[in-house]
């Protein structure tokens, strides 16, 4: 039987090339979609999972309480790791990491900039289950001068025999002491090599402190929690932690340390710093990549049931006389649910090449490490089998039914019909449902561009045309003056400023301000960015009150003077003005301010326009420009763009020269500021994808249902061409009712729409506002491609000769 059952149903799909043709494309494009998204849901929640703590492992962060509000974070400062173990003996496991972005390191004559350095103390790979491949950390990671390399780190760095020392920022010199395995891409913990915890001086930080506790910087520390502790236990012990170790600090801010499980890293939108992997996921994006997937499979299945419905008379015949032969309506139903079977075995292994073939580009467009690996993944393997059955069922089940339930002698009587009232009914619910989807998704992405446009046109508060930034990798003011000294020199240079960062960069420092008369009873929270005299013209900031530094000024903003000596001033943005409670900019001039800053108390002498510090997510906040030599990181250069390239070749000439150790490197600004939003383009592209693959299933599904209806009423046509109708009469006989449930699907969608892409944009400070273009947009895209799709084959129809079809008659 099962055999007969496949020759017929093989015999079928010949029978039916164009609507075989169609499900099965329609089905793969959705079981694509659906493995990827799999792919992609699994891996985020894969994180750490690698690690054998993982269930005790935890992080300890912090929260910081002022005026301002809470501030949270997850690095620590670095005198905590020991204070815990000295105040926690019954936790054993406790270990402390630096993180450093990239570094220049030195093998020999040869020199590479190296991302993601840890330093790290020796239970690291105690609490951690990174595997060691040679080498005995605990021992080594204990001592000075020491680090373990990655095994693609060293295959880069160890190319000659015998090499086993390296020299990091031609400043620490390391024993190679063993090779450890590159970490998973699954880790929030992200490394190259790493370094003893004593190597790490503060010379290496440019002057840091690392015995302070108001200093965070990249500190992290872990612990791992023995079984018989419970969590909450040790919350009342971090108050009289803090009171212990942090009497001394600034008692305007309220600090506490908590516990952040293992397992809450990645997801967390709370503490989102982590070492080597400063982007983290969300939950909710997960549910709605989830959502997606199962809509666009929703869509595929749809195409089936309506043509499988439609399709219905054509198998009449056959029901009939299997039914007077004898066949049970469960055996055709078994039946037809395997058909449906088959055409979803096929869609699955087109899905699985497609999927393979197309994961490289996706891992690019998503920086992540996605990978089918069927044989090694039985969790992959059971999502397969069960989103065939669910296909199955979904797209096979009401067709089966229906097909099954037919009448054998109103069959054998010409008295059934694809049109009947319940079929059709449930055939344009169906058709509405599609194209909903596809309008919600359209609406989603004129949304999100309006959104990314308003990114790039937004005036920011500060120039960043032409703008590049370079870093500055050993900070001595002999070094930058005979680097301003050398390029001042081309007039194709027309600004220079030595900074910490551009307005708009990672490089910001975090600290407390309040007016010194009212002392810290209103402590508030601070950016902080260090800059010359140049600064200003540089980016172009607008000073509304008051005046900017003087050369003199600057030449005295120095900590690194006698005591006595030095001497500093400020100036604030309108945010801060506003946060200390002035409404005029003209007022905070000539107060005082105390700043975190060595407890630094200094005059306001300016204040500049409000301008983003951070991406325009969130809200301006109050900054404070002072001069600080001893952190300025960054050459800020705005140059001729005529003369760009040539210029280029002379500042690295000239900067080789000054820094003849170090690698020349450089980033223009708008590229800067591009990298912020880089998770919101990747959203505007999904939307994009996944908008596309919903039409042109839905239109897929619509094209075999209008050519099945073409079928159905050739003589129909015939008849009314033969009484004078027009093309454009018949063509409209498909359409309207296309048309209606479109606008139906329309009604439906807006609302949705409105509300998912609300509840979307709450998550910028500056957004634009909803409007109903991207609306009519969406109803009159959608229109004009189904349209499209319905014309292409009742204009067949309708230039048909009448005399052909009408011949049977």
């Amino acid at each position: 039987m099962i055999k007969n059952y496949l020759i017929i149903a093989l015999r079928n799909f010949l029978r039916n090339k164009n609507y075989t043709l169609i499900n099965v494309l329609g089905l793969s494009i959705g079981l694509t979609s659906c493995i990827v998204i799999f792919l992609m849901i699994t891996y985020d929640l894969s994180f750490d999972k690698f690690h054998a703590h993982y269930n005790s492992l935890y992080r300890i962060v912090q929260d910081s309480e002022s005026a301002s509000g809470v501030q949270s974070e997850a690095a620590t400062p670095y005198p905590l790791a020991q204070a815990f173990r000295n105040d926690f003996p019954e936790i054993p496991l406790v270990t402390q990491m630096h993180y450093q972005d990239e570094v220049l390191v030195r093998v020999g004559d040869d020199k590479q900039v190296v991302e993601n350095i840890l330093f790290a103390d020796s239970l690291f790979f105690e609490v951690f289950s990174f595997k060691v491949i040679s080498g005995n950390p605990k021992a080594e990671l204990g001592q000075p001068g020491k680090v373990f390399l990655t095994e693609s780190l060293a295959k880069k760095l160890l190319k000659h025999e015998g090499v086993t020392t390296i020299k990091i920022g031609n400043k620490v010199q390391l024993d190679v002491a063993g090779i450890v395995a590159d970490p998973p891409a699954t880790s929030h913990i992200q490394f190259t090599m790493v370094v003893s915890m004593p190597s790490l001086t503060e010379d290496f930080l440019g002057g840091l402190p690392l015995d302070e506790w108001g200093m965070t910087a990249s500190g992290f520390t872990y612990i791992v929690l023995p079984s018989t502790i419970d969590p909450a236990s040790l919350t009342p012990r971090f108050a009289a932690f803090v009171k212990k170790y942090m009497a001394g600090e600034d008692q305007s801010i309220k600090q506490t340390y908590s516990l952040q499980a293992l397992q809450d890293i990645h997801f967390s939108k709370k503490y989102t710093k982590n070492p080597g992997t400063f982007s983290n996921a969300e939950y909710s994006d997960l549910v709605v990549l989830a959502i997606l997937g199962l809509f666009i499979l929703a869509i595929a299945c749809i195409n089936f049931i309506n043509l499988a419905t439609a399709l219905a008379i054509k198998k009449s015949k056959e029901i009939g006389i299997r039914k007077t032969l004898g066949a049970k309506r469960g055996q055709l139903t078994l039946y037809f649910l395997g058909e449906t079977f088959l055409i979803t075995l096929c869609a699955v292994l087109i899905s699985l090449c497609a999927t393979e073939w197309l994961l490289p580009w996706i891992n690019r467009f998503l920086t992540k490490s996605l990978g089918l690996n069927i044989l090694s993944n039985p969790m992959l393997v059971l999502f397969l089998l069960g989103l065939m059955v669910a296909a199955t069922l979904f797209s096979g089940f009401y067709p089966a039914v229906i097909l099954s339930g037919f009448n054998p002698a109103a069959v054998l009587k010409n008295k059934i019909s694809a049109q009947g009232s319940s079929g059709a009914t449930v055939r344009k619910v169906l058709v509405v449902f599609q194209f909903m989807i596809a309008q919600v998704l359209i609406i989603g992405t004129l949304i999100v561009a309006d959104q990314m446009e308003y990114f790039n046109s937004k005036p920011l508060g500060f120039n960043k045309d032409a703008i590049i930034n370079i870093p500055i990798p050993d900070i001595n003011r002999q070094n930058m003056l005979a680097l301003r000294a050398r390029l001042e020199a081309n007039p194709n240079i027309q600004q220079l400023s030595f900074c910490l960062g551009a307005p708009t960069s990672n490089n910001n420092f975090n600290t407390g301000f309040y007016l010194t008369e009212k002392g810290t009873g209103e402590r508030y929270d601070i950016g902080l960015k260090p800059v010359d005299i140049h600064y200003r013209d540089t980016y172009g900031l607008k000073l509304v009150a008051g005046r900017w530094f003087t050369e003199a000024e600057e030449k005295r903003a120095d900590f690194g003077l006698p005591e006595g000596e030095a001497e500093f001033k400020y100036i604030v943005n309108e945010a801060a003005v506003r946060t200390l409670g002035f409404h005029d900019p003209k007022d905070i001039i000539g107060k005082f301010i105390t700043t975190g800053v060595r407890r630094t108390n200094a005059e306001v002498i300016g204040v500049v326009e409000d301008f983003h510090v951070t991406s325009l997510h969130d809200k301006i906040k109050p900054v404070l420009l002072m001069g600080m030599p001893e952190f300025y990181f960054t050459a800020g250069m705005k140059v001729a763009p005529e003369h760009f390239s040539e210029t280029i070749k002379f500042i690295e000439k000239n900067w080789n020269e000054v820094f003849p150790d170090y690698f020349f490197e450089y980033e223009f600004l708008d590229q800067e500021l591009a990298a912020l939003y880089r998770q919101d383009e990747r959203t505007f592209t999904l939307f994009k994808i996944f908008a596309g693959i919903s039409i042109f299933i839905g239109c897929l599904g619509l094209y075999g249902l209008i050519s099945f209806m073409a079928n159905q009423k050739l003589k129909e046509v015939g008849i009314r061409k033969v009484m004078g109708a027009s093309v454009t009469s018949i063509m409209m006989l498909f359409s309207k009712e296309f048309i209606k449930l479109i606008v139906i699907a329309f009604v439906m969608a807006a609302p949705l729409a409105w509300y998912s892409m609300h509840r979307w944009l709450e998550n910028f400070a500056y957004r634009i506002d909803i409007r109903w273009p991207a609306f009519l947009i969406a109803v009159g895209a959608t229109l004009t491609i189904a349209l499209l799709t319905v014309s292409y084959r009742s204009l067949r129809a309708a230039v048909s000769n009448p005399a052909e079809t009408l011949r049977t008659e």
